[in-house]
């Protein structure tokens, strides 16, 4: 089993993307935290967070900030001018358009300054396509994970807060991608920050989003991450996590996962189902005016019917957000008494996606006997 990342955190640890309305799609929710969710981390985005954003506005909820490096390096209305290497120099030097060490400085500090429990360094996206098809750009593929090993290393060597983990993130598209990723970033390490992989707090795996819906491909890639990086070390998932894959993804490689489609689902109206059915939208025309709520989450509870919760973005996200937690709580319990693989295989019955995944998930979690 992986080492503890943070106190408290036990596998699988599902964080909300929240951003405390300062940008992206993450309306201010939830300040202070509600009480009675079990809501214990959310996850942030470096790009918008400025000085007036500090960790300590949640109270007990412990801050993930992501690096925000498809905002940053892809995204056109990048902000940070000056710091993108953007001009005629870097095209002179060589690198890409968006890369440059003050960028992975201003990031680590946003992320300092923040006040984060865990950080993540700034990655080079590859590009989408060369993800389904490993034969795809083997030049700007090579330079994009040389970039990314360079920046871990060198945030590890700026970072100032040693209490706060960091973890790297990885970009690579089959498993001689990713064991050149490591190669490098081990002597990236040694060069710039005085440790190697033994030093590393964790990592991440990055550049999903785009394919969130092969879920076979999520698994494909955590198993080659495990293969090689072995099960006692910590393993995040970026931004593809949802109640019905949840248990999918544990038993493939995530420690912990984060997701934002509880709040995207919520904004259509789209009414995650307790049973883990695809989730419902709920509809003026066709939802009865005396149907309550099929649950007593604190979402649910504010209202007497679905009609009237109808109304209410937040209450809908609440909700849907306690059903995510859920499925990590019976993902957890299932690990504990040795019955994780037959939750998964309960839930393919129902799900072709997930049988389809289970394929590719060869060597699956080790749970208790």
């Amino acid at each position: 089993m992986p080492r503890t990342l943070l106190p408290g955190a036990e596998p699988p640890v599902v964080v909300p993307v929240h951003n405390l309305g300062a940008g992206g799609n993450t309306p201010p929710f939830w300040l202070p935290p509600p009480r009675g969710l079990g809501w214990r981390h959310a996850m942030f985005n470096a790009f918008f967070l400025g000085n007036g954003y500090r960790a300590s506005m949640l109270g007990e909820i412990r801050a993930w900030v992501d690096s925000g490096a498809f905002l940053f390096l892809e995204a056109p209305q990048r902000r940070l001018a000056g710091l993108h290497g953007s001009g005629a120099g870097s095209r002179a030097r060589g690198l890409p358009r968006g890369w440059s060490e003050d960028l992975v400085e201003e990031v680590l500090r946003r992320q300092e300054r923040f006040g984060a429990d865990v950080a993540f360094t700034l990655d080079y996206p590859l590009p989408p396509g060369s993800q389904v098809d490993p034969g795809c750009c083997p030049g700007e593929v090579a330079e994009r994970i040389r970039l990314t090993a360079r920046a871990a290393a060198l945030a590890y060597q700026l970072r100032s807060r040693r209490g706060m983990r960091l973890l790297v993130v990885l970009q690579y598209n089959g498993v001689e991608a990713l064991r050149r990723l490591l190669e490098l970033l081990d002597r990236e390490l040694r060069e710039h920050a005085g440790t190697g992989l033994d030093g590393v707090d964790g990592y991440a795996v990055g550049g999903l989003v785009p394919h969130s819906a092969k879920w076979w491909l999520l698994a494909q890639r955590l198993q080659e991450a495990r293969r090689l990086l072995g099960w006692d070390t910590w393993i995040h998932l970026l931004g593809v996590a949802g109640p019905r894959n949840t248990a999918l993804l544990y038993t493939a490689g995530a420690d912990s996962m984060d997701s934002k489609t509880y709040i995207i689902a919520a904004a259509k109206r789209l009414y995650y189902q307790p049973s883990g059915a695809k989730p419902a939208r709920i509809s003026l025309r066709e939802t009865s005016p005396a149907q309550k709520p099929p649950c007593r989450c604190p979402g649910c509870t504010r209202h007497e019917t679905l009609q009237e919760m109808r109304r209410d973005t937040q209450s809908i996200a609440l909700h849907n957000l306690s059903i995510t937690l859920e499925a990590a709580r019976e993902a957890r319990e299932a690990c504990r008494d040795g019955r994780l693989y037959e939750l998964l295989k309960s839930q393919a019955k129902e799900n072709p996606r997930i049988r389809k995944a289970l394929r590719y998930v060869t060597e699956p979690r080790p749970c208790r006997d």
